[in-house]
Parts: structure tokens; C-alpha cells; sequence
């Protein structure tokens, strides 16, 4: 069983205030982001499409429960059996989900940042963007991480390190170790994620943290380029994608196994398509695009996304739906009436702000599903597991709530407070 979880756990391969409101920047794919002028684009660009971020932070919390759900594999003999036999498909091909942060990742940065750091490259503003994402990110994770730590502490008393974590490879518990954790660089110094966090999936947070890292570089690009008509941009989302979506096992340029520093390939291609995603949606009046088209045309394309990976079936080939991403997520940020209106629900508001923290929480549970059935005395009956499970699903979400409103969203607040913010560019 353990190996099974290996596969489950660790793949190959975030909000901000208690009361979401539509439209708030506060939504990029893994750390949202924060509020106030932020909200608009600089009134001194002409016919620019003005993209609704309250649909994509509907659409984190959809990725989010899709990786999820993708990891709660290791529950799919308890009550959730017809979920994953309904949709065995889609939820095999869930790491998927982290691709869509990525992507969100480079939108959102890229619509709220690209004005104010891509004209020149200036200190002061960089280091403000910088710790407006460590102010984010580092808090939440930091708390996890300590957790994490006396779970090691507990486990590793009776149970080797890799097996303690279920991951493939064994991951660093030195001081140097705690250092890159607590850093965010503990992707940095190794070619495969696993065994590169504490927990399965915290590989992406320090993918994630070199990205911001790179951004203020990239944006210097990516401003001369802000111009780029929609529809190139669109093709040039799907052309920077080609590299992490068609190289790969199982998939056109076939390989017997995941390659070294794949990662690294992973998050450049995803954030590089999501900011050209960006640029195509602000650029999409010049164009004369009908903004009733896009709700039509989101849908579409998601459709189709969720008909291709039934039909691909397994994770490999599955993969190249990542192509898809880019067009999906400028769709609906131009979307509009009554699908706009629904993706504005509240509760997929709070759950779109509140995924870093159910991101950074999941793992646990389902760690402590995993031992807890596995050292049941006398094995666990089905009833027992039901109600473990239904314990560790309502866990997940009361820790991500608490996560969220206690820690990550007070803590940006007061890390931000103490850095003034830079002053715009002028000219």
C-alpha cells in the first residue's frame, strides 16, 4: 500500500479579506495578491480590456479541489468511491491543477505588476513586489512547516523518514534542511520534487518563490511586448507551453522517464503562458472582441478540456490539455453575464482566496488517514474508514479556514505594514 501512496502523494511534477469582493487582484494562482490601487489598469493605456479576476479566483478553487481530490486517492474505498469511479478519468490527470496555479500565476502577476515594473528595472519597486509575495506566501507555509516538524519528530521514532513522509524519497530533516524549507528554496538544489518539501506537494511553493523571484526581469520583456495583438499573444501561450506539454513519458517526444530540472521547465513555460494569457486579455478591445463571446467560449474550452482527458484516461497523454490553459483562463477573464455572475458566488470567492491555505493543509489529513487505518487494530472496518474519512475531509476545511483568516491573511497584512510601499514609475 505504501508504494501505491508513493504514486498518490508525490506527483511528477493559494485569500485576502474575510469578504471577497468581485473583481479584487487578490487572486493569483498560488499566493493571491494584494488590494487597493492594484484593482485597475493604468488609465493612460488605450482600449485595453479591463479582465475580471473575480472569475479566476473562482477557477483557483476548482484547481485547487482538483489537486485535491487527486491526492485524496488514498480515500477512494470509503463514501467517495462513486466520485472517483464517476470521474476516475479527470481526477487521475489532477495534478493538472498545478499547472492551472501556474498559469493563473503568471496572468495575475503579470495584469497587476507588469505597468509599474516593466518600464525600468528599479530596486525599490522590485524589492516591494518581492516582499508583497513573501508577505503571501511565507507565513502559512512557515506555520506548516513547524507542524511538520513535529510530525517528523513523532514518526520518526518508529518509522524511517521516507516512509514516514510516503514519498518516494526521503526528505532533508538537517538544520540545513529546516533552512531551505523555511527559505522556499528546497527545490532549488535538486533535479526531481520528490523529497524536495516536508510534504508532497510543497515542491510548487518554492517553484512558485523563483518565479516571483525572476518576474521583475521577465517584466522588462514582457512590457515592450504589452502591445503583441491578442491573437498572437494567444499563440504565443500555446508555443511557450510545447516544451512541458509534448516532452514526457507517454507523450509525443516520448521518454522513458521524467527528466532532471523538469520542474524548472514546468513553472518557466506555465508563468511564461499565463503572462502571455495576460497581455492577450488586455489587448482583446483592439481587436474589437465581443466580450459576449467569451463566456460561450470559456465553456467550450473547458468542455472540451474535461472530454479530452476522459478520453486520454491516464496522466501521460493527458498532458497536453496544459495547451488549453492559457485561452481558458483569458476566456474567462473577459466572461461576463450570468456565467460571471455565477462564478461570483460568494462561496467560490472565499474558497478561490482561501486555496493556498487549503494547498498547504490537505497533506495532513491524509497522512494521518494513511497510519491511522494502516495501524488499526485488527484492520479497520468499512464503517470506520467512512467515518475517518468524513473526519479528515471536515478537518481539511476547518484548518483551512483557520489557516486563512488567522494566519495568512492577518500576517500579509502586518508584513506588508511594515515596508512602505514604492512610489509608481513616472514618465
Amino acid at each position: 500500500m505504501v508504494n501505491w501512496m508513493f504514486s498518490v502523494i508525490s506527483p511528477p511534477h493559494r485569500a485576502p479579506t474575510a469578504n471577497p469582493t468581485a473583481g479584487n487582484p487578490d487572486t493569483d494562482s498560488a499566493p493571491p495578491l494584494g488590494s487597493g490601487p492594484e484593482n485597475h489598469l493604468p488609465t493612460s493605456a488605450p482600449k485595453q480590456s479591463r479582465p475580471d479576476l473575480a472569475t479566476l479566483t473562482a477557477l483557483r478553487f476548482v484547481a485547487a479541489l482538483w489537486v485535491v481530490f487527486f491526492h485524496l486517492q488514498a480515500m477512494q474505498q470509503t463514501f467517495l468511491a462513486p466520485v472517483y469511479e464517476l470521474f476516475r478519468p479527470i481526477i487521475a490527470n489532477g495534478d493538472l491543477g498545478v499547472d492551472v496555479f501556474f498559469v493563473l500565476s503568471g496572468f495575475i502577476i503579470t495584469y497587476t505588476y507588469l505597468d509599474r515594473l516593466g518600464p525600468r528595472f528599479r530596486w525599490r519597486a522590485a524589492a516591494d513586489f518581492v516582499w508583497a509575495r513573501f508577505a503571501r506566501m511565507w507565513p502559512a507555509f512557515a506555520l506548516v512547516v513547524g507542524v511538520l516538524g513535529l510530525w517528523f519528530v513523532y514518526g520518526t521514532a518508529q518509522e524511517s523518514v521516507r516512509e514516514w513522509s510516503l514519498q518516494t524519497q526521503a526528505p532533508d530533516l538537517s538544520p540545513w534542511g529546516l533552512a531551505k524549507q523555511l527559505l522556499m528554496m528546497h527545490l532549488w538544489f535538486q533535479p526531481g520534487t520528490d523529497g524536495a518539501s516536508w510534504f508532497g506537494p510543497g515542491w510548487t511553493v518554492s517553484a512558485e518563490w523563483l518565479a516571483y523571484l525572476a518576474f521583475p526581469l521577465l517584466a522588462l520583456v514582457l512590457f515592450r511586448l504589452r502591445r503583441l495583438h491578442t491573437l498572437a499573444a494567444v499563440a504565443a501561450s500555446v508555443l511557450v507551453l510545447l516544451p512541458t506539454a509534448v516532452w514526457g513519458p507517454d507523450l509525443p517526444i516520448a521518454t522513458t522517464e521524467h527528466q532532471p530540472y523538469e520542474w524548472l521547465l514546468r513553472i518557466a513555460c506555465c508563468f511564461v503562458a499565463g503572462a502571455f494569457a495576460c497581455i492577450a486579455a488586455r489587448n482583446a478591445d483592439r481587436m474589437k472582441f465581443n466580450p459576449a463571446l467569451a463566456g460561450p467560449g470559456a465553456l467550450l474550452t473547458g468542455t472540451a478540456v474535461v472530454v479530452f482527458l476522459a478520453t486520454a484516461g491516464k496522466p501521460g497523454p493527458g498532458r497536453l490539455a496544459v495547451l488549453a490553459f492559457p485561452l481558458l483562463i483569458a476566456l474567462l477573464s473577459l466572461t461576463r453575464g450570468w456565467l460571471r455572475s455565477a462564478l461570483s458566488a460568494r462561496w467560490l470567492q472565499y474558497g478561490g482566496h482561501s486555496s493556498y491555505s487549503l494547498y498547504l493543509v490537505h497533506m495532513f489529513f491524509i497522512y494521518l488517514f494513511y497510519w491511522l487505518i494502516r495501524d488499526w487494530p485488527q484492520g479497520a472496518s468499512p464503517l470506520a474508514e467512512n467515518l475517518l474519512a468524513a473526519a479528515c475531509l471536515l478537518g481539511i476545511a476547518l484548518a483551512t479556514h483557520l489557516l486563512f483568516k488567522y494566519v495568512e491573511e492577518p500576517a500579509r497584512l502586518r508584513l506588508r505594514a511594515l515596508v512602505p510601499r514604492a512610489a509608481p514609475a513616472s514618465g
